[in-house]
């Protein structure tokens, strides 16, 4: 989710049921709701220790983390502002979970026991980055600037925190029953995907055989007709089979892209089969990040590596 989002949800959640405590805590609050998405700032260690945890939504978004770090950053706070250590504790462990949970609902995996687990797992209830809350969160903001500017009721101002913070709970909850509700009515081969939009979805179907796969992207709706986004069924001999399927190891190693559903378009052209690898869960309008291995047919090894963004179709 983008820091917008986790420092406004968190803000409305603190008012809403911490409204005694001073504004020392909220602005713990705050800082700890959108903390570990910090984890950018992280990656030349990465160079350094050859570690994937260092990634992006790598070791950061972890409870176990999230209470560490609170609880050093607690004693310091104690130590230089006379606050309760305990108080500062449970709020930035709290709120640094919020914003773990709230990244466990969307379409990327994380690893929310880390160290104590490497497992990895999201609930895909919402779209990583959504453009639907982040824009939300930005007009709340908004709001709140041009109250305080024009000196605002306080009823008023109250008002809006409310009506805010009822809408996220409301929506994220409304998520979670829809994805629960077609879960149970789909196929083995079938997937669930968020859409932009609460009331859209996308199911990717596919089938793999002996000799080929089928693949389709499906819009769906609760109100309107659904409609197919690619449908496509390739056949493969046992060479190319062999070659899919080290591709796909090979993209297997990339700590980002392990993470996501892959859609393989294959290409064939003077010698060199090529495998198209494109991630569902950062489609948006039929358009998603790919990466792309070209094999030499004869030697069977890898020739060119590419990535990009673009359209799916074969």
């Amino acid at each position: 989710m983008d820091i917008f989002t986790h420092s406004v949800f968190g803000a409305l959640l603190y008012i809403l049921f911490l409204k005694g405590v001073t504004f020392e805590y909220i602005a713990i609050a705050i800082f700890f709701s959108f903390l570990p998405d910090l984890d950018i700032f992280l990656f030349p260690l990465k160079r350094i220790f050859k570690s994937n945890y260092l990634e992006h939504r790598g070791g950061s978004h972890s409870y176990i983390v999230g209470i560490t770090i609170s609880a050093i950053f607690s004693v310091f706070f104690s130590i230089f502002s006379n606050k309760s250590f305990f108080m500062a504790w449970i709020i930035g462990s709290v709120f640094y979970g919020l914003h773990v949970s709230m990244d466990l609902l969307t379409t990327t995996k994380i690893p929310y026991l880390y160290p104590l687990s490497k497992k990895e797992y999201s609930f895909y209830i919402e779209k990583a980055g959504s453009s639907f809350t982040f824009l939300n969160s930005l007009i709340f903001l908004i709001i709140i600037l041009l109250m305080y500017q024009n000196s605002a009721e306080l009823l008023l101002f109250v008002g809006v925190i409310n009506f805010y913070t009822y809408f996220y709970i409301f929506y994220y909850l409304y998520r979670i029953i829809s994805k629960i509700w077609i879960n149970r009515h789909l196929k083995e081969n079938q997937k669930y995907f968020p859409g932009v939009l609460p009331f859209y979805f996308i199911i990717f179907e596919y089938d793999i055989t002996r000799d080929g796969i089928s693949l389709c992207i499906e819009k769906k709706s609760h109100f309107l007709k659904s409609k197919v986004i690619y449908k496509n069924q390739a056949i493969l001999d046992s060479e190319e089979l062999i070659l899919f399927k080290k591709a796909n190891e090979l993209c297997n190693e990339y700590y980002y892209y392990a993470k996501w559903t892959i859609l393989p378009i294959f290409f064939r052209e003077n010698g060199i089969f090529s495998v198209r690898f494109f991630f569902l869960e950062t489609m948006v309008r039929g358009r998603t990040n790919y990466v792309q291995f070209d094999f030499d047919t004869i030697t069977q090894q890898v020739i060119e590596f590419n990535r990009g963004y673009g359209k799916i179709s074969s």
